[in-house]
């Protein structure tokens, strides 16, 4: 019995967990406010259990409160919400294949000879990394083959496997085609495998009953197939839309190109991802309809880490171009007053650190003329809003679930301390405490 007891004690998880009854009280050196963007100081964070009590000046933290709680100093450090990425595939790690002329050819990879069951393991690998990066929430839009995704979710839920929140789209609702060309017609039934090919509005319904009722949170389609020249028509995607917003469910639409993203827009559509090419009048029919862009963007030391991989002797030129259009793709929404959720598309190996292409893209937005309260925004309470959390997640108020985060204080005039994580709390559990 005693030799099993002390086996038990080196089987513990690293984190903490909140013991029940137990409040907890952080003293924050700069508090980030992401309701009113603005930075504060000398701020102390009552949790109690999973959610926040109250927030004040430290200084109004009366001595009984104190008595009652367990102290978390953080006074070298600016304190924010768990940052939220609404728009990863945890699940996917594409090989970039130099010069690839057959895009797509990755997934025929994935399909054909790793499977879900790997998928599912290197998701939850990668998972536990993004909740140590300080990212407490996400959105996973596909790329998971038959429902990886949801099992990952479910799998976190149940505190099997450490990873942030996830809203999951399951399988991707897309045309004939997908996104991989080239298949052959006899062999085209291996996309049933990664996506839910829509083939007419009564279908589209169908399919959105199918997704949900396999776990989807939120509803994911191509408006564009980026590679393929099929698409989803305006009568499908209405149909779409229709149907998940019945069940309270947004839909979300990848767009790369301007008719992409109007056409999605006009079909009552709640996000736009990509979007790098959308033209100023999409952007304010956005901004009327209150439809969230989620801008997919790598800063330059990603894009270059990208570019030298896909295209080794003439990466440069590459780099300049693309860079270019997406800030001036992130620009035009702020000029017409569209609200940007934060979201990195991570799903490539660039060979870097798991999470950190996903924090990058906040470090793109600021490369792109952002202010640093805009991004936070943009990564907290704008995040909550796309993935459906408005009331639960993405600011530190009273009565929010209690994900908190710590960085280097000078976060407010330098966005790249948002890359080092000194404190991440999800739920009221301690993950990282360094």
């Amino acid at each position: 019995m005693k030799r099993n007891f002390i086996l038990s004690l080196f089987l513990l998880p690293s984190f903490l967990f909140a013991q029940e009854g137990i409040k907890t009280l952080i003293k924050a050196g700069k508090f980030f406010n992401s309701e009113i963007g603005i930075f504060q100081s000398e701020i102390g964070i009552i949790i109690s259990n999973n959610k926040i009590e109250s927030v004040k000046f430290y200084s109004e933290v009366t001595n009984k409160e104190k008595s009652e709680c367990k102290l978390i100093d953080l006074s070298k450090y600016t304190i924010l919400p768990g940052l939220i990425d609404a728009h990863t595939h945890l699940l996917n790690n594409e090989t970039i294949l130099p010069e690839n002329k057959y895009e797509g050819l990755d997934m025929m990879k994935t399909l054909t000879m790793v499977g879900d069951a790997y998928r599912a393991i290197y998701g939850s690998v990668k998972a536990k990394a993004y909740l140590e990066a300080g990212i407490t929430s996400v959105q996973d839009l596909g790329n998971a083959g038959q429902f990886a995704d949801i099992a990952l979710r479910n799998s976190i839920n149940e505190g099997l496997v450490i990873g942030p929140r996830m809203r999951c789209a399951g399988m991707a609702l897309a045309a004939e085609g997908g996104t991989i060309p080239k298949i052959i017609y006899k062999h085209r039934a291996i996309l049933n495998e990664e996506y839910r090919i829509v083939v007419s509005p009564e279908d589209a319904t169908q399919a959105v009953r199918e997704v949900i009722t396999q776990g989807a949170d939120i509803i994911k389609i191509y408006s564009n197939n980026t590679i393929n020249i099929t698409s989803l028509s305006i009568e499908e995607m209405k149909a779409i839309v229709n149907e998940a917003h019945r069940y309270g469910i947004k839909v979300t639409a990848h767009s790369t190109n301007n008719q992409a993203a109007y056409n999605a827009v006009i079909s009552g559509v709640d996000g736009i991802e990509h979007g790098d090419q959308i033209q100023d009048s999409t952007f304010q029919l956005m901004a009327k309809k209150g439809v969230i862009f989620v801008a997919t963007h790598m800063d330059d030391f990603t894009s270059k880490k990208y570019f030298q991989l896909a295209y080794p002797d003439r990466w440069e030129g590459i780099v300049k171009f693309s860079q270019e259009i997406k800030r001036k793709s992130i620009q035009s929404a702020i000029k017409n007053g569209v609200t940007i959720a934060a979201g990195s598309d991570d799903n490539l190996n660039l060979k870097m650190p798991f999470a950190e292409a996903s924090k990058r893209t906040l470090v793109s937005y600021f490369e792109s003329g952002m202010t640093i309260p805009e991004i936070l925004k943009a990564a907290t309470i704008n995040g909550a809003r796309q993935l459906n959390w408005s009331n639960n997640i993405g600011i530190i108020k009273h009565g929010y679930l209690a994900d908190i985060i710590a960085v280097d204080n000078d976060l407010e005039n330098n966005i790249n301390a948002i890359l080092k994580i000194h404190f991440v709390m999800k739920d009221g559990n301690i993950y990282v405490n360094n």
